[in-house]
């Protein structure tokens, strides 16, 4: 019996030819596309060996994320990549071996693997940039979208090198406000949906919100939460104990998540589809302001003083100035130390990712017909 193939109307198929390992995986060099020119279904895969990893292990309850469980979601996504027909993903060849394994796995698949796997090497070494790079490589090289498995902020990484390439965030990590809970097989079978045809599913991608955050002589970006915190170094990185909140900017803020974002949450929720921001500061050494209990990470409620807070709109930027043993914490990771009166910028916009919305794909994909089989027996 013939296997089953989805509906797609006018749809071509477009075949690529290009050279293989002895094992059928093939390894794309830096600089090198073979196929960067050729029409064809292509979606990347980027998993983070390192999320689900950080210190909230030790001082909250949050669950260690097991290289291995992240191995069995991006096999997931690939099976719904080839479900929907997909020809080609390209998957990230990072520090931790997951994309070479998974790419290993689906060639030991059987022959009924038509999807052609490659990874990408950009000479990972475990840490952000490799993110950045391989998502600027994946949108060079054709892919419709990109799957990103992480945190907040292996999402914030992506987002500096997807360009206009939508993301799907599956979340792998401890701060999710932005990365979604899907099912790696059903982000898979949306994404090759998405892949396949773009134009028909275009009113599924949505631009997100982001802060662009104004440095001396530098900008950087955060998805979800810029925070100004009374710690002199950037350290573990996370960001777990309010008591050293100086203030925090979001770009939404939605009741049943964790991280800082809950603390927004607990007093003015904020969607991510509503156009406006929060700014909170907080109360210091016992001043007057409005208590509030969050809970800020899995197992870990936390009691926080709310001196002020206000919405900010697109475009209006908020002026603060630092003081010698300060840090900013971008999506809840502490990275830039910010010098006696450094002056920073803090501004709202939503020219963030591009994101592909799964659950609105599989439904019009439904409704349209685009999930029918053909071939198959009555």
């Amino acid at each position: 019996m013939a296997p089953a193939s989805l509906a797609s109307g006018t749809e071509k198929s477009h075949k690529a030819h290009t050279l293989t390992d002895s094992g059928g995986v093939e390894i794309a060099d830096a600089g090198f596309s073979p196929i960067a020119e050729v029409a064809l279904s292509c979606v990347g895969i980027i998993a983070n060996p390192q999320s689900g990893k950080d210190i909230r292990r030790l001082v909250a309850l949050a669950t260690t994320f097991s290289n291995h469980e992240k191995l069995l979601i991006v096999r997931r996504v690939m099976a719904g990549l080839e479900a929907a027909q997909v020809e080609e993903a390209l998957v990230l060849d990072d520090a931790g071996s997951l994309g070479r394994a998974a790419c290993e796995a689906h060639r030991e698949g059987g022959t009924r693997k038509k999807m052609r796997v490659r990874l990408i090497d950009v000479d990972a070494r475990g840490e952000s940039v490799d993110t950045v790079r391989v998502a600027a490589r994946m949108r060079e090289e054709g892919a419709a979208c990109i799957v990103v498995l992480g945190g907040d902020g292996t999402s914030r990484a992506a987002a500096k090198g997807c360009g206009s390439c939508p993301l799907v965030p599956l979340s792998t990590g401890t701060n999710n406000a932005f990365s979604q809970a899907w099912e790696g097989t059903v982000a898979g079978l949306g994404a090759g949906l998405y892949a396949r045809m773009p134009r028909r599913y275009a009113r599924q991608v949505a631009s997100s919100k982001r802060l662009v955050v104004h440095l001396s002589g530098e900008s950087e970006m955060a998805l979800v939460d810029v925070a100004l915190v009374n710690e002199a170094f950037a350290g573990s990185r996370a960001v777990w104990d309010t008591d050293l909140l100086e203030a925090l900017a979001l770009t939404r803020c939605r009741p049943g998540g964790l991280g800082l974002s809950a603390l927004g949450a607990s007093i003015d929720p904020i969607s991510a589809e509503e156009p406006e921001g929060l700014w909170i500061e907080f109360a210091r050494g016992g001043g007057r302001g409005k208590q509030v209990l969050s809970p800020i990470g899995p197992g870990l409620v936390a009691s926080a003083r709310i001196k002020k807070s206000k919405r900010i709109l697109p475009g209006h930027r908020i002026e603060i100035s630092g003081r010698a043993g300060q840090v900013l914490a971008f999506d809840g990771e502490r990275e830039y130390v910010l010098g006696d009166g450094e002056r920073v910028g803090i501004e709202l916009d939503r020219k963030g990712p591009r994101v592909l919305n799964i659950p609105e794909v599989l439904e019009r994909a439904a409704r349209k017909g685009h999930l029918s089989c053909k071939g198959r027996a009555g």
